[in-house]
């Protein structure tokens, strides 16, 4: 729907107290010095400055060209960019903090375990949240805590894990498999449930989960076919594949999310040609948004842009959709909000993760990519998974 242009706006903006609601007179019409606040809150620092400042300048280059393009009736979006450090409990600070500003919708937190701390908090002031990087369980459908105002455009790890599996013992037809996660990572400690299940529903023995590079050494001497990484940073899965390498294994490495980002698979280097991972996006898919959207961010930033930075610019297309579906009243909050919320489940796009729509849970519904890293800093693809 949106033409692709030159970013206008790429320097990030920390607009933390600009209220939607407050923009104008009051009136009900679009214009007149008005703004529609989008928050964001993404790790810019910390464990996910791998990640967080790719979603960072993904989502501003997507307000700009949207934008440029009219904004949504005449109304341009604005983008409160709020950095959480990696910490949970300072997302959901800055959840709060998004909450007071009267932001209309909230991307992010980057981690899946900030998201659980700070999802609540939205969904208790009927604000919407797309996660764009949470693939843990829970995220959205059976949640710990009520969930109907978080949606995600990030493709869990209860769909990616199984097809990544199911793709590998097609082709290579491994007889057992060992699963290692670091130590005190509950979310490679969850995935590496999931891990465990889809191996043995494809008929393959789990001889071990490890936990951290000691366990690893162990899970070694069981002499598994194939290893699954199950990590929630991308610096500690790719030093278990060095580990895994240095130690003589040459069989398959399977991983999760966290090999899906480009910082991984440039220090993973060598050691990481051929890890297999399910991603929610692929550089090589050739359609039109895909590659106009890679495009755009190197002529904005200089540089490539990787799965996070892809979700993230999704996600603000996914919510400027919605909110060209709705007659926005300017001037109430919580009912704008409503009216978002009630209009998001029926987006279907075409966009850079390829088809897209929601679920009636509000996951995802789109491809899934299996890919490998390519030993150089970059991916290959193995097999393209179609949407449902």
């Amino acid at each position: 729907m949106f033409r692709p242009v030159p970013a206008a706006c790429v320097a990030l903006s920390v607009c933390a107290a600009i209220a939607f609601a407050g923009c104008g007179s009051g009136d009900g019409d679009a214009g007149d010095g008005k703004t529609i606040l989008i928050g964001s809150i993404f790790s810019t620092s910390g464990d996910g400055s791998a990640y967080g400042p790719l979603q960072g300048k993904a989502a501003e280059l997507a307000i700009g060209e949207i934008n440029d393009d009219d904004g949504i009736d005449g109304t341009e979006l604005e983008l409160a960019q709020m950095d959480d450090r990696s910490d949970p409990a300072v997302s959901k600070q800055k959840m709060a903090d998004q909450v007071d500003s009267a932001a209309i919708a909230v991307l992010g937190p980057t981690f899946s375990n900030s998201a659980a701390e700070a999802d609540p908090v939205a969904n208790d002031a009927g604000m919407t949240v797309l996660a764009v990087s949470n693939t843990g369980p829970g995220i959205v459908g059976d949640c710990p805590y009520p969930c109907e105002y978080v949606f995600r455009d990030s493709l869990g790890e209860e769909d990616a894990i199984p097809a990544n599996i199911d793709t590998l013992v097609a082709a290579e037809k491994p007889k057992t498999a060992a699963i290692v996660h670091p130590a005190d990572d509950p979310f490679g400690e969850s995935t590496a449930q999931i891990a465990k299940d889809a191996f043995e529903e494809a008929g393959v023995k789990v001889n071990t989960v490890a936990r951290s590079t000691a366990g690893l050494l162990l899970a070694l001497n069981s002499k598994p076919d194939a290893f699954m990484i199950t990590a929630s940073s991308g610096a500690a899965a790719t030093d278990l594949i060095k580990s895994l390498r240095r130690n003589g294994f040459n069989g398959p490495i399977l991983g999760g999310n966290a090999f899906n980002s480009a910082t991984s698979s440039k220090i993973a280097g060598a050691d990481g040609k051929g890890a297999q991972s399910a991603a929610a996006w692929y550089a090589g898919n050739e359609s039109e948004e895909n590659q106009e959207f890679i495009q755009d961010y190197r002529t904005a930033y200089g540089e490539d842009p990787d799965q996070f930075a892809a979700q993230a610019y999704t996600g603000v297309q996914l919510l400027a959709e919605a909110l060209d579906d709705v007659d926005l009243t300017y001037s109430d909050t919580e009912a704008d909000r409503e009216l978002l919320a009630g209009a998001l489940p029926d987006v279907q796009e075409e966009t850079p993760l390829g088809s897209f729509a929601f679920t009636a849970d509000h996951d995802v519904n789109q491809p899934i990519w299996i890919v490998r890293m390519n030993g150089k800093g970059g991916f290959d693809l193995v097999e393209e998974i179609p949407a449902k």
